[in-house]
């Protein structure tokens, strides 16, 4: 009886993950997000096209084409993608998170993706972000960024937050926060 009711419930969670797609391609066909910046609106429609199989963006295919979408993007361009912040998907800002961390994109693009990284980390929801911390240290060193003294104040708020709330640990507090230390001296 037990197996019974258990498949049950997979069964309607599935169903109600298939309704849950469902509304948001109704909302997102009638009510599409509209961007002022080209350049983050082709981002946006290229990771919700592609967000599905981000294991399988590679060199020569997918991952290429997200290098050419941002490979041009300047400071008036990421102004924007945090003036936006609100209409991205949270699983689409850790892909691109995520993907701006691959040595390839680093290779290709000119901007500091590295500040782009830890913005995102500290914009992202409040406690949600627990995942990115431990790779704040290689972005910042993967572009050799220099952050500001404001950006340096947030990732702080946010780490002892992170903490506070038992996201991370003691040891992942204590190494951010001495790593945020050492770029805070550096400036």
């Amino acid at each position: 009886m037990k197996k019974y009711y258990s498949k049950k419930i997979k069964l309607w969670k599935i169903k109600r993950m298939n309704l849950k797609s469902i509304q948001r391609s109704v909302h997102e066909a009638f009510f599409p997000k509209k961007f002022e910046n080209e350049k983050v609106e082709n981002l946006h429609k290229f990771v919700s096209q592609n967000g599905s199989n981000t294991e399988n963006w590679l060199i020569g295919g997918l991952l290429s084409d997200f290098i050419d979408i941002i490979k041009d993007f300047n400071r008036d361009d990421i102004q924007y993608f945090f003036k936006s912040f609100h209409l991205w998907d949270s699983y689409h800002l850790v892909i691109i998170a995520d993907k701006l961390l691959d040595n390839n994109v680093k290779t290709n693009v000119q901007f500091d993706f590295g500040f782009v990284y830890c913005k995102i980390f500290c914009l992202y929801e409040k406690l949600d972000s627990y995942y990115l911390v431990d790779s704040l240290e290689i972005a910042v060193n993967m572009y050799n960024s220099k952050l500001n003294l404001n950006l340096l104040v947030d990732l702080t708020s946010k780490i002892h937050l992170l903490y506070q709330n038992k996201q991370i640990s003691k040891q992942q507090f204590d190494y951010n926060l001495s790593f945020i230390n050492k770029l805070q001296n550096e400036l």
